[in-house]
């Protein structure tokens, strides 16, 4: 495709987005400052999660620059983005078009996200220490927006792990399709809250698609500064982690990418720790089941006591075949925050859990069939009393607030 198309393209999407109402460039999540939870022990020490001494941690680096350069904002110098590049026209009608987009979500969902967590994530925000969000995708900015303040990030999914392009060595052509490639891959984020597993699969067709570098535009976006990414290799003990080069990821089974990072004007250092792989008791896409993936099981198993998310999950932890994941949540987890497509009510014992449900509960969309909850249907309408609404859009019923819901499971 030429040039010129490209940027017609994109000016298109500046006008559908324009139409949009106009709102604050830049996300910036609230939340309160880290505290010891005083009802329980901490399983383990507050630093013990962020174990690599040999991070960066200077928020003026290169990996920086990239990120707020693919997210369509000033980078610090010019060091790793020639003047040529940020000077390049395209450039300014993307970072205009990434300024709508993500202004829209802010004051349609961002915010409203930030200002329900206040009180009824109260306890996750007083005491964050590792959040677990099983078939995430690169979402780390609706996770930001309940949990703002976590040690650690546990993220697993099929997206592939990408990297970080090398902007200087890019020439306007190679940077137009880079730009390009980012944005496509941020489309229904902007539109529904979610991104669509088969499209993410079926439309990255290079590195820089996958989850580092869309998660690195997700933290600069809502107010964090990259430090450091790390591509390591968790060993067969379930433990131990050795970092390998880059070109190495996907050689294992259980690599993964750890991505640092720090709040602007903070000094406390957090991480995203991605792994890519099959999370089904079944073999899939040429994955061994994740029943026999004991080091990874070990390695969950290992975390500390958690605050688990989970979104727009294609109702995998309905079914049966998605056990091995589904007894992990609720054996590690402090509480879970999902909408339905979560775990199944069915499999929560209400002897174990407090329940608190959010929004409506409506007939999951066409795609997914044979998901429908009698049960949860039932437990909404018997507390509807006590069922409070749900102020923001997230998940599948993207369209309609008014069917979106939200529960959250606190153990007792």
């Amino acid at each position: 495709m030429k040039v010129t198309t490209r940027i017609l393209s994109l000016s298109v999407l500046v006008l559908l987005l324009a139409s949009c109402n106009s709102h604050a460039s830049k996300t910036t999540p609230t939340g309160a400052e880290e505290k010891k939870d005083s009802t329980k022990a901490a399983p383990a020490p507050t630093s013990s999660v962020i174990t690599d001494t040999t991070i960066g941690k200077n928020s003026h680096n290169k990996l920086n620059d990239i990120a707020l350069y693919l997210a369509g904002m000033k980078p610090d110098s010019s060091v790793a983005i020639p003047q040529k590049l940020q000077k390049l026209a395209y450039y300014k009608l993307y970072s205009d078009s990434m300024d709508r987009g993500f202004k829209h979500i802010e004051e349609i969902r961002l915010s409203k996200m930030r200002e329900w967590a206040k009180t009824e994530m109260a306890p996750e925000l007083a005491a964050p220490k590792t959040v677990f969000y099983p078939f995430s995708g690169p979402d780390i900015l609706h996770c930001v927006q309940f949990y703002p303040d976590a040690d650690q990030y546990i993220m697993i999914a099929l997206e592939k792990y990408g990297s970080m392009p090398v902007m200087e060595k890019m020439d306007s052509t190679k940077t137009i399709a880079t730009l390009n490639s980012v944005q496509k891959s941020l489309e229904d984020i902007f539109g529904k809250s979610y991104f669509i597993t088969r499209k993410m699969l079926r439309d990255v067709s290079n590195q820089w698609n996958g989850v580092t570098p869309v998660a690195s535009v997700f933290l600069v976006r809502a107010g964090y500064s990259i430090l450091d990414i790390k591509y390591k290799h968790l060993l067969d003990d379930g433990k131990t982690m050795v970092e390998i080069p880059t070109d190495s990821m996907g050689k294992y089974t259980n690599s993964c990418v750890e991505i640092y990072f720090r709040k602007n004007e903070n000094s406390k250092i957090q991480k995203i720790v991605y792994f890519k792989t099959n999370l089904c008791d079944d073999p899939y896409g040429g994955m061994a089941s994740f029943k026999v993936n004991t080091p990874l099981q070990t390695y969950l198993n290992n975390m500390p006591e958690c605050y688990t998310y989970v979104k727009s999950a294609s109702y995998l932890m309905n079914y049966g075949t998605f056990g091995t994941i589904r007894d992990i949540c609720l054996k590690k987890s402090k509480s879970i925050l999902q909408d339905d497509t979560g775990i199944a009510i069915k499999y929560v014992d209400k002897n174990k859990w407090n329940i608190k449900f959010y929004g409506n509960y409506v007939k999951p969309v066409s795609d997914f069939k044979g998901v429908d909850q009698q049960e949860l249907y039932e437990a909404y309408k018997k507390d509807s009393a006590n069922v409070k609404p749900l102020p923001f859009s997230l998940g599948y019923h993207w369209a309609n607030k008014n069917t979106q819901n939200l529960m959250k499971f606190e153990k007792k």
